[in-house]
């Protein structure tokens, strides 16, 4: 009889659609091996828009990424969290940004094995959630490329409203849309 092998994780985020479960946990070692190949597998499509997928050439490279942001959030720089999809570390979501009780941005990338399935826009509303709860912070920006259809459809299905359009904002070369949510209970502009 073989045992299965057992991995434990701080899990921040539950939630399930249809038959998936998700959980927003924290990035652990043990994840670099299966994000590694969903990246080398969607590189083209992550890399469109994520110039660092070239960069990950192999597990040891996601590995060495996943300490880095442990660290990063150790000094409170940001928050990154994997995305498990039924237990398989399918993507990740990332609060970057930060600036203390007022504003953070939000970026992710998930395994085209599970787009199309509002994986994505749900943990971009439950992370907003957190940021608004437990952070404090009074606004979440998500800044996309003009031409990432998928990603400006995520915002406005997590509520975000475009606030404009700033030229070569995206790797210095592409147009960026500024999507914002705002903190439910901040009632007037003043408070941003």
């Amino acid at each position: 009889m073989t045992q299965e092998k057992t991995h434990y994780y701080f899990s921040l985020i539950h939630f399930n659609i249809d038959d998936f479960k998700i959980s927003l946990a924290m990035p652990q070692a043990w994840q670099a091996v299966d994000l590694y190949h969903a990246i080398a597998d969607d590189r083209a499509s992550i890399g469109k828009w994520l110039p660092w997928a070239y960069q990950m050439k192999s597990p040891l490279d996601e590995a060495a990424f996943i300490k880095k942001i442990q660290e990063d959030m150790i000094n409170q720089r940001m928050i990154v969290l994997t995305i498990l999809v039924n237990g398989q570390p399918a993507g990740m979501i990332d609060l970057h940004n930060l600036v203390k009780n007022k504003k953070g941005e939000i970026g992710y990338w998930l395994s085209s094995k599970f787009q199309g399935n509002g994986i994505v826009t749900r943990s971009v509303t439950e992370l907003c959630q957190y940021a608004f709860h437990e952070l404090n912070l009074q606004y979440v920006d998500l800044i996309a490329a003009v031409q990432n259809g998928s990603s400006s459809r995520v915002a406005e299905h997590a509520d975000f409203k475009l606030m404009g359009v700033r030229p070569k904002l995206i790797h210095g070369s592409d147009d960026g849309q500024i999507f914002r949510k705002i903190n439910p209970t901040k009632t007037s502009q003043s408070d941003l």
